[in-house]
């Protein structure tokens, strides 16, 4: 699967020759957890932004490719019962390939992978930022598939959520009391690490 993504996205800029297509920039927020350490729920912020390339095969359905920066990571909250401090942060490049389908005029679905490079990691805990050999045991790249639902504002303006999860452990450190949750349960997932998170983004298109 690696490999077709891989050899798709290589392929993709000989299929724009044959085919109209408009660019934009896209901006947003992310919510994101690592299912299978000890903590759950969607509780780090992260940023998204870059650029996108789209182009349309026929009236209701097409191919959009980004090339994007995206924050993801882990943070537990902290209450006067438990204050202990947990916060993970990873930065990743994302190149998401995803197919459009136009459901009437104003709604699009997207469904696709995102190839992440992880080129920085830092985190903190209860004792103060998390050792270097702890981070290094992640991978540098992160395969997700996502799913999008997109809402057009107007012609060049749209504005979408996203929902993406690891198909591979992006690390293999052992953790005590994992968690997981319904997607790792589904996919039979019991060990190593998942990025799994939401995002919200703004899509504005140059040209029509």
């Amino acid at each position: 699967m690696q490999k077709l993504v891989i050899a798709f996205i290589l392929f993709f800029p000989f299929m724009l020759q044959a085919q109209r297509f408009n660019g934009g920039v896209l901006l947003g927020l992310t919510a994101s957890q690592v299912d299978g350490d000890s903590y759950a729920g969607f509780d780090k912020v992260g940023l998204q932004g870059g650029v996108f390339v789209n182009t349309f095969f026929s009236r209701y359905a097409g191919i959009q490719m980004e090339i994007k920066y995206t924050g993801r990571g882990a943070r537990k909250k902290t209450t006067e019962e438990d204050p202990a401090v947990y916060k993970l942060t990873l930065h990743y490049i994302d190149i998401p390939v995803m197919m459009l389908f136009k459901i009437k005029e104003k709604f699009i679905l997207e469904a696709g992978f995102v190839t992440g490079y992880l080129f920085a990691a830092g985190g903190e805990d209860s004792g103060g930022k998390i050792d270097k050999d702890y981070l290094v045991d992640f991978n540098k790249v992160d395969l997700d598939w996502m799913l999008s639902i997109r809402y057009k504002v107007t012609d060049n303006l749209s504005a979408g959520f996203r929902y993406a999860y690891s198909l591979f452990s992006i690390t293999d450190i052992p953790h005590d009391n994992p968690s997981y949750g319904v997607i790792a349960n589904l996919f039979g997932y019991n060990t190593g690490d998942y990025n799994n998170y939401l995002s919200f983004g703004v899509y504005y298109q140059f040209n029509r």
